[in-house]
């Protein structure tokens, strides 16, 4: 219980400066990205299935609904707000149907270079759309490329005072990060910064603040929307949920196996479900798994969801009696903990990797970025899986014509080599749609032997592998590795040796 309490009071610690940056990043007022904070909390730690995962606001959740809401809105601020609910809950009904369906497994066709460039577009448009922010510029264009000439075009005008700020901001946030401390350097930064602006107001000019924030409760409503704006958001929103459910799938999935406890990905889908229709009736924004806050709790010791539910609770002190200190915020600061939590989607290093594995790959990844950044984040989903499925195709063919025989499935058997070694067989090809299979099998058996202390993947029958699988078998190599466990591969073909090179066999090479 104390861990999980101090776990609770680390969340709403961090989710202050975010959510309310979250929220501009959805086009929505500061104050939505609190109220998103308190009920989607309660409702995931009654109904999702993982005892530590924390639900939150995402960076590329928030920038999809601005783009499904903007157009429809035409600068209506009112009708902007009740659009943004009506996407929390149509995401919130697909996710609760989606659950009983057992449809989880379809966030098995984000391949790896689909997530690594969607994952750096999405950061590149939201850098875009923080940028007049930063720089005390106002800008009219709203969509990425336009936006970047005109910021380019108006540099001239920047103010000195906000482009100070903002930066200081934005290098402590990321000195932070770098360090990777305890301490939210966001929460420091936004601090710092607004007691600096109050201090010294009147000296340093006018500089824009947060401004108004309505003191109490989320406001309980259904948003006023029609039948023709439903079907309209239908599209976006399905998208919405589907990056939704990956994330939180692959999140809950990550840190139950850390920490040896069973997690239901179905459930977990009706828990985020729940937590969107809350947040979709009390004024909040689409919501998704939180990676960096779930790794809070699991730093401190939480080990149960009573950290969100204080996380909740201690947001609702904040939005009864600390309205007030968070209007001085200066929009630049929260504008550089926006930028400073989405910089690092950006994996160079993942990219060159992916260069070096397979060409096409890194191809389909920059075909995603360009896709996300000049026609819409949506767009740039379809682009990269139609073309990861497109490349699939192409291998199949390929091996068939050299007298292959690749199999669909990917069958994994396994047996036992003595109580300390389990022999893992993989038949037929391995790809990003059921590289899983391999991990989940795995994984399973480990549990049911503890006294393992060596996993055997014999590959000699796996025909082709891609970069997803590479991923997938760096990381189960590494979960394992916290356990005391070896994994070994052997008889691994050219062709798939070519293409894990950097990332399995390098890395078991290096231990």
């Amino acid at each position: 219980m104390p861990r999980d309490l101090v776990a609770g009071v680390l969340v709403v610690a961090i989710a202050i400066p975010l959510s309310m940056g979250m929220a501009e990043v959805a086009g929505m007022p500061p104050i939505a990205g609190l109220y998103s904070c308190v009920l989607p909390l309660l409702a995931y730690a009654l109904f999702g299935s993982s005892p530590q995962l924390v639900i939150a606001l995402d960076a590329s959740t928030a920038a999809m609904v601005a783009a499904a809401v903007a157009p429809l809105a035409a600068g209506d601020q009112i009708r902007y707000a009740e659009l943004a609910g009506a996407v929390a809950l149509i995401v919130g009904g697909i996710l609760i149907v989606a659950g009983p369906l057992r449809l989880g497994f379809v966030a098995n066709l984000l391949s790896r270079p689909v997530l690594l460039g969607y994952q750096a577009g999405l950061a590149l448009v939201v850098i875009l759309s923080q940028l007049p922010k930063l720089l005390g510029l106002e800008v009219v264009q709203d969509r990425p490329l336009p936006r970047a000439i005109e910021i380019m075009r108006s540099l001239g005008d920047a103010s000195p005072l906000v482009v100070v700020i903002g930066m200081a901001c934005l290098g402590v946030v990321l000195m932070f990060a770098a360090k990777k401390s305890r301490i939210p350097g966001a929460l420091f930064a936004i601090v710092g910064a607004t007691f600096l602006v109050e201090l010294l107001g009147s000296a340093l000019g006018d500089v824009p603040v947060v401004g108004s924030l309505p003191a109490g409760l989320p406001p309980i409503s259904l948003p006023r929307v029609s039948t023709g704006d439903i079907v309209a958001l239908l599209p976006a929103s399905a998208a919405i949920a589907f990056i939704a459910a990956a994330d939180t799938i692959v999140s809950s999935t990550a840190f139950a196996h850390r920490n040896r406890y069973e997690v239901d990905a179905n459930r977990d889908l009706v828990g985020l479900g729940a937590a969107n229709l809350a947040s979709g009736v009390s004024g909040g924004i689409t919501t998704s798994a939180s990676a960096a806050r779930t790794a809070v709790v699991e730093m401190v010791g939480g080990r149960s969801q009573i950290a969100s539910v204080t996380a909740a609770l201690l947001m609702v002190t904040v939005l009864l009696f600390l309205t007030r200190p968070l209007e001085k915020v200066p929009t630049a600061a929260l504008a550089a903990v926006v930028v400073g939590a989405v910089v690092r989607l950006i994996e160079i290093r993942s990219l060159r990797a992916l260069w070096r594995i397979r060409r096409t790959e890194f191809a389909i990844a920059m075909a995603t970025i360009v896709g996300a950044v000049a026609v819409g984040l949506l767009q740039g989903i379809i682009i990269g899986v139609s073309l990861s499925l497109l490349d699939h195709r192409v291998r199949v063919g390929l091996l068939r014509r050299g007298g292959e025989r690749p199999g669909r499935a990917g069958p994994v058997l396994i047996a036992t080599a003595g109580a300390d070694e389990i022999l893992v067989l993989v038949d037929g090809l391995l790809f990003f749609a059921n590289a899983h299979r391999l991990k989940d099998a795995v994984r399973a058996r480990v549990s049911e032997q503890p006294a393992a202390t060596r996993v055997v993947v014999d590959a000699s029958r796996i025909t082709d592998a891609d970069a997803t699988v590479a991923e997938m078998l760096a990381e189960l190599g590494d979960d394992l590795a916290d356990h005391g466990v070896t994994l070994e591969l052997t008889e691994l073909r050219p062709p798939v040796r070519g293409v894990l090179k950097e990332g399995v066999v390098r890395r078991c090479a290096r231990r």
